[in-house]
């Protein structure tokens, strides 16, 4: 399966309940109009059975990511960096596009996994972090751009999406404010930007700006380095 989305993150050291107000907003705004109907739970959820993803480090490259996550080999790579962009209450972020390839299978299992154990002690670094996550999503109309917010488990195949993590790295934590856009169409960079900004409207004073804005292979490097 092949993946493209427009992307801004952020980066925070402590948990989520350590950045006032940042758990209040991610589970009770509702900025963007919810399908009539339509429960739309705002819950926390952690990888299945208490896994961990588990990502490799790719020295000296940012632009490129590759994780085990439950039995799926996931590759994402850096198509282009859209810049430094500002949002709503002057927050800066870096809007980045990314292509995600997914594979999983007993031919991918065999051939890969042993990439990511920490039990072989050879190969690439791997850094293992554990995500605790609250997801927001919303279809958007093709024509129209129009947000309708909708149940994170619903599959679309056009939207937006917020996701707020807990993670934890050793015993580091840290969380994360993240925004996805998807498909990569030629609309979406406006909509992921109004969608994004309906959201950060809302958002208490939390430290937002391109100084802890970056993918997730910037930041990994960053903890492999220190």
């Amino acid at each position: 399966m092949i993946l493209s989305s427009h992307e801004v993150r952020w980066f925070f050291r402590g948990a989520v309940d350590q950045q006032e107000g940042l758990r209040k907003w991610v589970e009770s705004i509702s900025p963007i109009e919810r399908d009539t109907g339509i429960a739309v739970p705002a819950e926390w959820e952690g990888r299945l059975n208490g896994r961990s993803d588990l990502y490799l480090i790719v020295p000296e490259h940012v632009d490129m990511g590759i994780k085990w996550r439950e039995g799926q080999l996931q590759i994402k790579g850096l198509q282009c960096a859209l810049g430094t962009h500002v949002f709503a209450g002057g927050r800066q972020g870096r809007v980045e596009r990314w292509i995600k390839w997914s594979y999983k299978g007993e031919a991918i299992d065999q051939a890969f996994a042993g990439w990511f154990s920490k039990a072989s002690g050879a190969g690439p670094r791997v850094i293992e972090v554990h995500k605790t996550r609250c997801l927001r999503k919303a279809r958007l109309d093709p024509q129209t751009g129009k947000a309708r917010e909708v149940s994170p488990a619903e599959h679309i195949e056009r939207g937006c999406a917020l996701e707020v993590s807990d993670l934890k790295v050793g015993t580091d934590s840290y969380c994360s404010v993240a925004f996805e856009g998807f498909p990569d169409d030629s609309a979406m960079h406006t909509d992921f930007s109004r969608f994004v900004n309906a959201f950060l409207e809302e958002l208490p004073d939390i430290p937002i700006s391109s100084a802890n804005s970056m993918g997730y292979p910037a930041w990994l490097m960053s903890l492999a380095t220190t």
